[in-house]
């Protein structure tokens, strides 16, 4: 084994627990000469700590790199773990099917290659693909993951196997039985140094308590997680403070609940973490909110919508990058493939590679969960559509009211019905030649061609009233919806000004009351 061998096993050996280390021991031989497998394992190492990272479109580009090396060497190891990070990667973007016949070819090549690790680390992330869909084989694949790491002896892979076999018997609706598996990870993770894992599983029974009616229990578990993740290295964790807050908030203790929620938002921003901004920034204007704190929460309440804007735009490009990369990587493939076999099936192949590429273009324009335009058609199709418009075309955003009561009283399942039918309801009652885009988490975009600002105030009035009949599949008959909106006058042709004033009448009409359509004054 060669002095950059030996670096690049212990940066692989390190990915999990010490990520900053093995960037530092890749940095150490970036530049050193290298041979082409050399350099490939280089670029798979790099690969998963840009996947762990979220970085998909770099992981899949890195990838896409080692694997064009690696794939003339398959019995190498660094071969199977290169497909383990793409497939990770492609299920990080939703790609189930291209990630479900990786895993079969990963399978496969590690069973080839003796690469024992990555198949236990296969057969674990077939197990979760399935715990939704297949529990049963779900059951079978995380039971054949937790045979090979004992045999292994890897602690870490038995931390995740114990993590997902709990996650199982959740969905099984088996609580006890997930609550052991929970508390077997936590053991794993502690006894292994699995910083992330320990918060998460600290977390999650915090969560099982509370909803189990022990809040006591509930409450020293969050405690604990708090506590781990604030010691914690790197970056740091928030998923315990949002049950935290919660339990806080209905036991009446909101002065407890703003200083966590400060203190956690002074490091997220520290670190950076957009995401993590977002959530303390919602609750911290509600708890002020309840304390009576108008200005304070409504300080809150505009940071919150100009970070989620900014993360729901920079999502969508992170996306439809990931996306550009997997296509054209196929696409260099089948064109590679085309030169050595010039036949009319491989033609006909190639026509149908690119008829995926542009139903990737359109998927990149349209919201996956409620079918309509998305933010970055709005952005970029409409914005170069409005020149065009004249003067006083009317500009609205809506947003639906008491959301957050929504994914609180009926889960995110529910969240996501109200969303599907209300931009169906909406878009059932725009007029020819109107556009409609969800902008981002449930606020939604109506650009009305030819109409003024006070004709679209009343068609948006009579949708309000129409909602009242609104039934919604999976929740009560009694549920109602509303919504606030704003609406402005387009003017020579700048879609952002518009969408800022409209903006600011949606937030006068929330202070209001909701339930509300605000027209800019004086625009017809």
């Amino acid at each position: 084994m060669t002095p950059v061998d030996r670096v690049l096993q212990e940066a692989w050996r390190r990915r999990e627990l010490e990520p900053a280390r093995a960037w530092t021991l890749l940095g150490q031989v970036r530049d050193a000469p290298m041979t082409a497998p050399e350099r490939a394992a280089w670029q798979v190492t790099d690969s998963y700590l840009q996947f762990r990272e979220a970085r998909q479109a770099e992981a899949l580009e890195a990838t896409g790199q080692a694997l064009a090396v690696l794939e003339k060497q398959p019995s190498s190891w660094w071969y199977s773990r290169a497909l383990n990070v793409r497939s990770c990667a492609l299920l990080e973007l939703g790609e189930w099917e291209g990630a479900l016949e990786l895993l079969g070819t990963q399978l496969a090549a590690c069973r080839a290659n003796g690469d024992r690790e990555t198949e236990g680390c296969t057969l674990h992330d077939l197990g979760v693909m399935h715990t939704r869909r297949d529990p049963a084989h779900a059951r079978t694949y995380l039971r054949a993951a937790r045979e090979v790491f004992t045999a292994l002896a890897h602690g870490v892979g038995l931390t995740y196997v114990a993590w997902s076999e709990g996650e199982l018997l959740d969905a099984l609706e088996r609580p006890e039985e997930a609550t052991a598996r929970y508390h077997e990870a936590l053991d794993l993770a502690r006894a292994h140094g699995h910083h992330f894992m320990e918060v998460l599983v600290l977390a999650r029974l915090g969560e099982v308590a509370l909803a189990q009616g022990r809040a006591a229990q509930g409450e020293e578990w969050l405690r604990r997680a708090l506590v781990k993740q604030d010691a914690g290295p790197g970056r740091p964790l928030w998923v315990s403070v949002p049950p935290m807050v919660h339990l806080l908030r209905r036991s009446g203790r909101l002065a407890e609940a703003q200083e966590v929620l400060e203190t956690q938002l002074a490091r997220a921003d520290a670190a950076g973490m957009i995401v993590a901004q977002l959530s303390m920034r919602e609750l911290l204007s509600e708890v002020l909110e309840e304390r009576g704190d108008a200005v304070g929460a409504l300080r809150h309440a505009r940071a919150h919508l100009q970070l989620l804007r900014r993360e729901h735009a920079e999502e969508q490009q992170r996306r439809v990058r990931a996306l550009e990369v997997l296509h054209r990587t196929a696409l260099a493939e089948w064109e590679a493939q085309s030169q050595r076999q010039q036949n009319g099936a491989l033609r006909a192949a190639l026509a149908d590679l690119e008829a995926l590429h542009r139903q990737a273009e359109r998927v990149s324009l349209t919201d996956e969960l409620t079918g309509v335009h998305n933010r970055h058609f709005l952005m970029t199709r409409v914005a170069t559509l409005t020149g065009s418009l004249p003067d006083g075309t009317a500009v609205a955003i809506l947003d639906i009211d008491h959301f957050k009561r929504v994914n609180d009283r009926y889960g995110h399942d529910g969240g996501d019905r109200v969303l599907r039918a209300f931009a169906q309801h909406l878009a059932g009652r725009l007029a020819a030649g109107e556009l409609l885009a969800r902008f981002g988490g449930e606020e939604f975009v109506v650009v009305s061609p030819g109409r003024s600002v006070g004709e679209a105030q009343r068609t948006l009035q009579g949708t309000l009233a129409s909602l009242g009949e609104l039934r919604i599949a999976g929740l009560p008959a009694t549920f109602r919806l509303s919504f606030t909106a704003g609406v402005a006058a387009l003017r020579g042709g700048d879609l952002l000004g518009a969408l800022r004033r409209a903006d600011d009448l949606l937030l006068r009409g929330k202070r209001q009351g909701r339930g509300v359509v605000l027209p800019e004054p004086d625009s017809g």
